[in-house]
């Protein structure tokens, strides 16, 4: 059997993102049970299918996300992020995307991260958060090479169907997450009696996370709400 690459699946980008997404749909339809859509040779194929300069086939987390920004967390590089925010749009747009239970696909879902506009997107304004989407794909990639449970194989298409599953939840759950993360680190610096310098650092990283979802969190809130006190 000829595999991906010798089909030409990956000759364009809308060629293969049409290929994985026929291939989620016959799993879910219970017609295969084959995931060689997430190979090495097929994420490698896919990789440069979208137009990423370097493939994320084989590579490690700290390499596609390394720590950056004052907060010193993993991020994927933002011309990567935008590719695959660019994808899912494109996605939503086309109505790829439905809901088991019949209600209607919340196409706003994306928002938050795509490049701020009165006009917006789906009927709504957009935000601008790019780097939280990063954020957010750096921390769905631990579902791939680098953990013991490598599930999507660092498919850059599944990384990012994992972030909008977790927005489905609440479209503000990387800004907590990333409080909840910065949390944990400053504890365990606490516990593990590190430096006075180095638990400062720790206390500073989590206030200033604090603060960015302070912010995000008054984005969501209308006309109708107070705050207490």
């Amino acid at each position: 059997m000829k595999t991906a690459v010798q089909n030409n699946e990956f000759r364009t980008k809308a060629s293969a993102i049409k290929y994985v997404m026929a291939a989620l749909a016959a799993i879910d339809a219970r017609k295969t049970e084959s995931f060689d859509f997430v190979s090495t040779a097929d994420v490698n194929g896919f990789c440069k299918a979208i137009g990423f300069q370097d493939t994320w086939a084989g590579k490690t987390y700290d390499v596609i996300a390394p720590p950056a920004s004052s907060l010193k967390v993993n991020i994927v590089a933002a011309d990567q992020a935008t590719i695959i925010l660019d994808i899912v749009k494109t996605m939503i747009r086309e109505d790829q995307f439905t809901s088991r239970d019949g209600t209607p696909f919340d196409k706003t879902i994306l928002n938050d991260f795509l490049p701020k506009s009165r006009k917006g997107f789906a009927g709504e304004a957009t935000l601008g958060h790019l780097w939280e989407w990063q954020y957010a794909l750096a921390v769905e990639l631990e579902h791939g090479r680098t953990r013991g449970t490598n599930v999507t194989n660092n498919h850059p298409l599944l990384t990012g169907l994992v972030v909008m599953a977790h927005l489905t939840e609440d479209k503000l759950y990387y800004a907590r997450l990333l409080c909840m993360e910065l949390e944990g680190e400053l504890t365990n610096s606490v516990l593990a009696k590190k430096s006075a310098a180095v638990i400062a650092d720790y206390a500073k990283r989590h206030q200033i996370a604090k603060v960015y979802f302070g912010r995000r969190l008054e984005e969501k809130l209308t006309e109708d709400w107070e705050i207490p006190g």
